[in-house]
């Protein structure tokens, strides 16, 4: 078992000014970002194609010039998303969108300039994502297309989707979410029936890479520093994904009855270069007296993320949410594809990646993988959240609602809703049974092993106001939490 070796990133000095100039840029920028969010959703699950940024917060440069004729455009447009490794990354280039009878291409070609470090032109700062789709027209069809990335992406985004963990990062300077480097080729396919259901099967070719916590601003940073963005296990990844998506939500941003299904299941194989973050149960193994290398790696790994809306009333709902994800078969799974709970996404009744309190059943971690960045280790994880939501009614609110308020050409109205929640969930490791943080592949860990937090909260429609505390660990303080929309 090796060791993490870590040094203090210094950055050469900059001066009040330029900070000062580079911070009302970032804030100006994310929140045309912000703004765009809250816009309605794109709704048809078919529509959804792997680089869904293209049409975030875009603006097209040509009809600034007047120029609003022609299919193709010069896009500039943000990631939709703040993190210590990239600051706001800025997306622009060409798009193109045309048709040949029943067909609809688009292409984009979009280069990728990061902010990070006083966006600094550097390698790190740099990337881009070229799509191409062809894609049949009407409520039934198939789609094919293929992109060529160089990209930083979270791991476990399921834990918390966009604003939620920018915003968190850009003015409190709270980072719920890991990143590493991709760079390679995808190509997918999807089938689709309508705006409820879409089955797409990808296949990539990538080399991923560790990313360091850079120079990022936060408004409100204080005199702490970003907490460090953990190694990953670094080399090139063949990878083969299939996911069903099923979503008959009546409203994406605010359900109030149906189902929503995300199944997924990855083969993966490749060579890659393990570093000092493992867990005790690895199975890289380097064969013979070769010197240290990337090792031959194949797993398979399944997710699946599953809610229900009920309308009980017609003030009240009783929600679930139901997920289930890890190792299925081969050797362990990398870094990048390494499970967790704990924090607002999941367990907001448990502070994200905090350590030290009995065994480490939200991460995985023990007294020998204490390692810097705190990163997920977890084979499996298994989570359930129900919450009681009651809709508040009062002549001032519906004095409010009669002109609503209206953003980007959308009115919203203003519903608040008390919400009471329970959530439970664990993560653990596959093998050779070990105290509670280790079961065989066919068993699953007592439920009296598992994290559990209760909490009640006020969502405004736009955004909630949360207080959780924990009921299975008592040393545990209560937290105070903000989520936008939905908690799921």
């Amino acid at each position: 078992m090796g060791t993490t070796k870590t040094t203090n990133q210094r950055f050469s000095p900059v001066s009040p000014v330029s900070c000062f100039h580079a911070r009302m840029i970032v804030l100006v920028a994310w929140m045309a970002t912000v703004i765009g969010a809250f816009g309605l959703p794109q709704r048809a699950l078919g529509a959804q194609v792997p680089d869904t940024t293209q049409r975030d917060s875009t603006f097209d440069l040509r009809s600034l010039l007047g120029d609003h004729g022609g299919r193709s455009s010069l896009t500039l447009t943000s990631g939709k998303t703040y993190n210590r490794v990239e600051g706001l990354p800025i997306m622009f280039g060409a798009t193109f969108r045309g048709g040949i009878g029943q067909a609809a291409i688009r292409v984009a070609v979009l280069g990728i300039v990061r902010t990070a470090h006083s966006a600094h032109w550097d390698p790190e700062n740099i990337g881009h994502r070229l799509t191409a789709e062809v894609r049949s027209r009407g409520e039934r069809g198939y789609s094919i297309g293929g992109t060529l990335l160089d990209v930083v992406s979270p791991i476990e985004r399921w834990q918390l989707p966009e604003p939620d963990a920018g915003l968190a990062a850009f003015f409190f300077q709270r980072d719920y979410l890991d990143f590493f480097g991709r760079h390679g080729a995808n190509l997918f396919a999807t089938a689709f029936a309508g705006d409820y259901m879409t089955f797409r099967v990808s296949y990539g070719d990538e080399r991923w890479s560790s990313r360091r916590a850079r120079d990022v601003p936060a408004l409100f940073r204080g005199s702490r520093d970003w907490r460090i963005n953990p190694a990953v296990d670094d080399g090139t990844m063949h990878f083969l994904e299939t996911r069903f998506l099923l979503d008959s939500r009546n409203s994406e941003l605010n359900p109030w009855a149906g189902w929503y299904l995300d199944a997924r299941y990855e083969y993966g194989t490749g060579n890659l270069t393990p570093p000092a973050v493992v867990t005790p149960a690895t199975n890289l193994q380097l064969r013979g007296d070769e010197p240290p290398g990337p090792a031959h790696v194949s797993y398979g790994r399944a997710f699946v993320d599953v809610r229900k809306y009920n309308r009980i009333s017609p003030r009240t709902q009783l929600n679930a949410r139901l997920v289930l994800g890890g190792w299925l078969h081969g050797d362990e799974l990398p870094l990048e594809r390494r499970f967790s709970v704990g924090g607002i996404g999941t367990l907001p009744g448990f502070d994200f990646r905090r350590t030290g309190i009995g065994t480490d059943v939200g991460q995985c971690s023990s007294s020998t993988t204490m390692f810097a960045g705190r990163p997920a280790q977890c084979d499996r994880v298994a989570l359930g959240q129900v919450e009681y939501r009651d809709e508040l009614h009062s002549d001032l609110i519906d004095m409010f609602n009669r002109n609503g308020l209206r953003v980007r050409g959308s009115v919203f109205t203003v519903r608040p809703s008390a919400v009471a929640f329970v959530d439970a969930g664990r993560g653990w490791l596959v093998g050779e049974r070990l105290g509670t943080l280790r079961y065989p592949s066919a068993s699953l860990p007592p439920f009296d092993t598992y994290r559990a937090d209760v909490g009640v909260g006020i969502d405004l429609g736009i955004a909630g106001l949360y207080v959780a505390k924990a009921v299975s660990s008592t040393e545990e303080p209560a937290n105070f939490f903000i989520r936008l929309h939905n908690r799921f």
